[in-house]
C-alpha cells in the first residue's frame, strides 16, 4: 500500500492530471490512495474519470476517490496537497483591473502588488482553516502548498497552526533549464545556492557541477563574442512566452538572454541572481514596470492580464481532454515538484529541492518563522534547508520589505482589519510607489470589489 494523499482543489484541471501522472511515474507513488476534495462536486467525476484512465493504461494500483467534505478526505491523510483558489476569475479581474487604472500595470498579480494582497486576503482564512482540520484529523500530516500566493499562505498556516508546512514552486526549475541552455550544461548539475521569497528565490551562489556558475555568467555577459549566436539544445516551451529576437529559423543563445534581461541587470550591479522569470521579478521591482519602459515590455516583460490567464485555464483544459482521449500516458516529468517531495519523504532518500520553508536560519537576512525560498532536501522526516544565506546588496533591504509588507498582509487577513490591509498596500514596492490618496482609493476599491470573498471584512 502507497502513501496517503488529499489533494484540496482536486478539481483543478491544471494541477491534478499532471500530479496523477507524475505519481504513475514514481515508483514509491504508484499505489498511493489519492483522495480529491473540492468545494465544486461538478469538478470531480471528469478527474476520477481520468485518473481511471491513467490507472487503467499503466496497469498500477493507484486508487483515487473523491469527495466535497474536507474532514472526510483529511482523515488518515499523510499528504494533504493545496491546489486552490477563492473566486476563480471573477475574483481575480478586479486584483488586476483596479490598480491598472492608478496606473499599476501588473505583468501576473498573483504574488505581491496590489492584485496579490487582495487575493491574500480571501485565500489565506481558507489556507489556514484547512491547517486547523488537519490539526484535529491528520495532526502528523505534511501540508504542501501550490497555490498562490505561496509565500502568505504558507506564512499563515505554519505561524497559526502546528501543521508542517512546504510550498513548492517551480521558478527556479525554469533558472536551472536556462542556465543549462547557455552554457550547454545537464540540467541536475545546476546547482544554486539560494535564499529569498516566492517568485524572488535570490542565488547567492551557483554551481555547474565543479565549475563556478556565476564567474561563467560574468565572462558570458561581459564579453559574448559570437557565443551568443550558438544555437540552443531546445526550444523554449510556449508556457514561458519568449519571443523569438534572433535571425534564422533556430532559437539561439542570444534569445535566451533577451528573456532575462532584468535579472542579468541585476546581477551586474549587485551580484545576487533572481531565480524567477523576469516576468515575476518586476513585480518586486517596480521601476521595470513604467511608462517610460511600455510598462516592462522595453525589458521583454509578458503581460498576462485576465485574457492571459484565461487562455492558460483553457490551454489547461485542452490537455486534459487530449489525456483522457490518449492510449498512452506521458512518461516524462511535468516540471512540477509535488511529487518529487513526497517520493523524499515516503523512501527516505535525500533529495536538493527548490522548496519554501519556515526560516530557521537559512536567510540570515529575514526573522525566525518567515516562510523563504531555498534550497531543501526531502528525505526521511520530511523537508528541510540544506544552506545557510546572507543575501548581500540593496537585495537584502528589498527582501526585507517584503517580509513585512506580507506579514501586514497575514495580519490583515485573519484579522479583518481595514487599516492593516492599508499598510500591507503601502509597504508594498509595486501599489506604494503610488500617491497616499490613491492607494487609499485603490485599497477602498479592491475590498469592495471583492468583498464577496472577505467576510471577516463585513461591517467594517
Amino acid at each position: 500500500m502507497g502513501p496517503r494523499i488529499t489533494l484540496v482543489g482536486g478539481g483543478s484541471t491544471h494541477w491534478t492530471p499532471r500530479l496523477l501522472v507524475d505519481f504513475a511515474n514514481t515508483e514509491s507513488l504508484r499505489e498511493a490512495e489519492v483522495t480529491l476534495m473540492d468545494v465544486a462536486a461538478d469538478s470531480l467525476p471528469p478527474m476520477l474519470k481520468v485518473a481511471e484512465h491513467i490507472t487503467s493504461l499503466r496497469g498500477i494500483g493507484l486508487k483515487t476517490t473523491a469527495t466535497t467534505d474536507l474532514d472526510e478526505a483529511l482523515d488518515g491523510a499523510e499528504f494533504v496537497l493545496t491546489t486552490l483558489t477563492v473566486g476563480g476569475f471573477d475574483s481575480m479581474r478586479p486584483d488586476i483591473d483596479i490598480p491598472a487604472r492608478y496606473g499599476v500595470r501588473q505583468p501576473v498579480g498573483d504574488s505581491v502588488g496590489p492584485g496579490g494582497v487582495s487575493r491574500s486576503l480571501r485565500s489565506i482564512p481558507v489556507m489556514v482553516g484547512i491547517g486547523q482540520a488537519m490539526e484535529r484529523r491528520c495532526p502528523d500530516a505534511l501540508l504542501v502548498n501550490v497555490s498562490n500566493p505561496l509565500t502568505a499562505l504558507c506564512r499563515a498556516v505554519s505561524r497559526e497552526t502546528s501543521v508542517r508546512t512546504v510550498g513548492l514552486c517551480n521558478e527556479l526549475i525554469g533558472l536551472k533549464f536556462v542556465m543549462s541552455l547557455l552554457f550547454d550544461v545537464r540540467f541536475q548539475d545546476v546547482d544554486p545556492v539560494v535564499g529569498g521569497v516566492n517568485h524572488l528565490p535570490l542565488v547567492t551562489a551557483l554551481r555547474f557541477g565543479e565549475r563556478d556558475g556565476f564567474a561563467e555568467l560574468r565572462d558570458l555577459l561581459e564579453d559574448p563574442g559570437d557565443r551568443l549566436d550558438e544555437p540552443i539544445s531546445i526550444d523554449p516551451p510556449d508556457g514561458m512566452h519568449w519571443r523569438k529576437v534572433s535571425s534564422g529559423r533556430r532559437w539561439t543563445k542570444r534569445d535566451v538572454v533577451a528573456h532575462c534581461k532584468v535579472k542579468f541587470e541585476l546581477f551586474r550591479r549587485f551580484g545576487v541572481l533572481p531565480g524567477s522569470s523576469d516576468t515575476h521579478v518586476v513585480e518586486f521591482f517596480p521601476g521595470f514596470v513604467t511608462a517610460d519602459s511600455d510598462f516592462g515590455r522595453d525589458w521583454g516583460i509578458h503581460h498576462y492580464g485576465i485574457p492571459g490567464h484565461m487562455a492558460d485555464k483553457a490551454d489547461d483544459d485542452t490537455e486534459f481532454a487530449n489525456l483522457l482521449e490518449s492510449s498512452e500516458i506521458p512518461t516524462w516529468w511535468s516540471g512540477e515538484l509535488v511529487a518529487d517531495v513526497l517520493e523524499g519523504v515516503v523512501t527516505g532518500e535525500d533529495r536538493d529541492l527548490p522548496m519554501n520553508l519556515p526560516n530557521t536560519g537559512q536567510v540570515s537576512n529575514l526573522p525566525e518563522g518567515a516562510v523563504v525560498e531555498c534550497i531543501g532536501i526531502s528525505g526521511a522526516g520530511g523537508p528541510r534547508p540544506r544552506d545557510q544565506v546572507t543575501v548581500t546588496s540593496v537585495l537584502a533591504e528589498y527582501l526585507h520589505r517584503i517580509w513585512w509588507s506580507q506579514e501586514l498582509t497575514v495580519d490583515a487577513a485573519l484579522q479583518g482589519d481595514r487599516t492593516l490591509v492599508l499598510e500591507a498596500m503601502l509597504t508594498d514596492q509595486m501599489a506604494g510607489r503610488l500617491p497616499y490618496e490613491h492607494v487609499v482609493a485603490m485599497t477602498d476599491e479592491l475590498l469592495e470589489a471583492t468583498a464577496a470573498w472577505l467576510p471577516q471584512f463585513a461591517g467594517q
